[in-house]
């Protein structure tokens, strides 16, 4: 185990410019925060690259180090300031690869896509909200769906994004593909039905229609919704029955609603 003290350590600079997108994509790591993440990160069959142990905690996390079984520095308070964006961090950072479970779409890809997503799936399109992208990872991993980001979606790699999946992205599968009209039309071409979340006067309500079991569901950007373009490209629109005494529901809470729906009376 190695020991920084210096909060101008080449490392610990290098790690702290990994807080910019551009430069995980470059390096292809991104990093996290907190015991329950990392202990869902091992779980799921990951090795970090690194850890960053703040000198306190090393003798109550000695386990947990052990078993990340890579390179571990121990840092001294200051450093791990330095280091941490939390309110109030337990002390262990760790540094990881990007995953493989979370494909950047390609054009080789696309053709492939409708093969490589078994189920039910949800497409987000421009969510830039970290917590309604992350929370939306979450809530599909437990109904065993996989994830689709298109267009100006919230990195997925940012911290406040990994925070928010609970873990929840270390297994489940995502795709990240530039353009939802061209991810719509490979799904469509691969036999899948593809539904838009959108008000428009042919749209039907969610629940008295049968779900299919490769239904890809598209949610819009919290503010703006879905573009005409997208909401063209889909198969219909759907929407969720309210009561009338809210205009609309948050993306997260949408896309569990959906969700629920697509699982409902199904087995896992």
């Amino acid at each position: 185990m190695k020991r920084i003290e210096s909060r101008n350590n080449p490392t610990i600079k290098n790690i702290t410019a990994l807080r910019d997108n551009r430069t995980r994509r470059k390096e292809h790591l991104f990093y996290f925060e907190g015991v329950h993440l990392l202990e869902e990160y091992l779980r799921s069959g990951n090795v970090p690259e690194m850890l960053f142990v703040r000198e306190d905690v090393i003798e109550r996390y000695s386990v947990l180090i052990q078993k990340a079984n890579c390179e571990v520095y121990e840092v001294t308070e200051s450093v791990y300031d330095k280091l941490t964006e939390e309110k109030a961090p337990q002390g262990i950072f760790t540094v990881s690869r990007f995953l493989d479970n979370i494909v950047f779409v390609d054009d080789e890809v696309l053709d492939g896509l409708p093969e490589r997503i078994e189920g039910n799936s949800i497409m987000l399109c421009d969510l830039q909200d970290t917590g309604n992208v992350g929370t939306v990872i979450r809530t599909s991993a437990a109904m065993g769906c996989d994830v689709i980001l298109c267009g100006n979606c919230a990195d997925i790699y940012s911290s406040k994004t990994v925070r928010a999946t609970m873990g929840a992205m270390f297994m489940n599968g995502v795709y990240i593909c530039p353009s939802a009209e061209s991810a719509i039309n490979s799904l469509r071409n691969g036999g899948k039905r593809v539904i838009a979340t959108a008000l428009t006067d042919k749209a039907e309500i969610l629940g008295e229609f049968d779900v299919l079991e490769s239904d890809c569901f598209v949610i819009g950007n919290e503010g703006k919704g879905l573009t005409e373009s997208v909401i063209s490209s889909c198969n219909f629109t759907t929407i969720i029955p309210m009561s009338g005494r809210t205009e609309s529901l948050n993306a997260a809470s949408a896309s569990s609603m959906i969700l629920w729906e697509a699982r409902r009376g199904k087995r896992f």
